[in-house]
């Protein structure tokens, strides 16, 4: 299976368990709850959009993924920024895109 397909998939199966939260105000709500531990933006966000989520990663050490068409994925379109809320879901993301930059093998 494609990495990317993987991701995607990944994503979807997030939200569908409830463990993202998307839009702005509802991505800072989780970030100060302690609830966040990754970050993910649409690849085609605007600036504006990039520029607040690159200082949301740089503010609270949280790891910032950009992710193509993020709102179709999530079953909510338009949707450009997201917080992941689940520790789990993000281990898995981040083996997936570890898999990509490394062709497949693991790195220790």
């Amino acid at each position: 299976m494609p990495v990317r397909s993987k991701l995607h998939g990944m994503i979807s199966l997030a939200a569908k368990a409830g463990k993202l939260q998307s839009g702005e105000t509802a991505v800072r709500a989780a970030i100060q709850k302690k609830q966040a531990v990754m970050l993910l933006a649409d690849e085609n966000a605007s600036a504006n959009t990039k520029d607040t989520m690159g200082k949301l990663n740089t503010a609270y050490a949280l790891p910032l993924l950009y992710v193509e068409d993020l709102g179709a994925l999530i079953g909510k379109p338009g949707r450009t920024m997201v917080a992941l809320c689940d520790a789990g879901f993000a281990k898995a993301i981040e083996k997936i895109k570890d898999e990509s930059e490394h062709g497949g093998v693991e790195v220790e």
